[in-house]
């Protein structure tokens, strides 16, 4: 089902992605782990990219974030399967108190992180990849390389950016956990 909604992940192909389904490949357990945890809330986040016509690989993105881990934290009091920032998830409706963080949460959190990653998409004109960069660095962050780039008369496509070491991983691990789901039997991976 997911690799029918898939929009993006099959037009890149370069040495970063290949990289990354090495990475993946050597370490079967991630993906394995990361698809099992997976299977309580795969149903939900697909049809709720479908019903936005989202690109289907989002669905992946938790595992790039928390392996599917919804008590997943971080160091920058970043929290939850989607890994969302305590004031961004302020900012997105999402109740934090002593009792209940909706970081925490898989449908609140699922439906704050696809508002997130929609937002993000207008802000960069219809480009996935640079929402996804700016999910993982920052919208303002992004929008200075960008700055950077067009200053140079450089391009500012997301490859072409000079980002964090993090955030130039991010995009080719997605694409790369995208490409091995859609070919698993090509590349010998098992999923959950």
């Amino acid at each position: 089902r997911l690799t029918h909604g898939f929009q993006f992940a099959h037009e890149f192909d370069n040495k970063q992605v290949q990289d990354q389904i090495a990475f993946y490949q050597k370490n079967a357990n991630l993906l394995r782990v990361g698809s099992e945890r997976a299977e309580p809330f795969m149903f939900e986040i697909a049809q709720a990219l479908e019903h936005r016509g989202m690109p289907a690989e989002l669905a992946l993105l938790p595992i790039v974030e928390s392996a599917f881990n919804p008590n997943a934290a971080a160091p920058g009091n970043v929290v939850g399967m989607w890994q969302i920032q305590g004031s961004t998830g302020r900012s997105l409706g999402l109740k934090q108190d002593w009792w209940y963080d909706g970081r925490r949460d898989p449908l609140a959190s699922t439906k704050a992180a696809l508002d997130y990653l929609e937002t993000l998409y207008e802000m960069f004109d219809s480009d996935w990849l640079l929402a996804l960069a700016a999910y993982n660095a920052g919208p303002g962050n992004i929008q200075k390389a960008i700055d950077r780039n067009a200053s140079r008369d450089r391009p500012t496509d997301f490859w072409s950016l000079n980002l964090p070491s993090v955030t130039k991983e991010y995009i080719p691990k997605l694409i790369a956990l995208s490409q091995l789901v859609a070919a698993r039997d090509h590349f010998g991976v098992e999923l959950a």
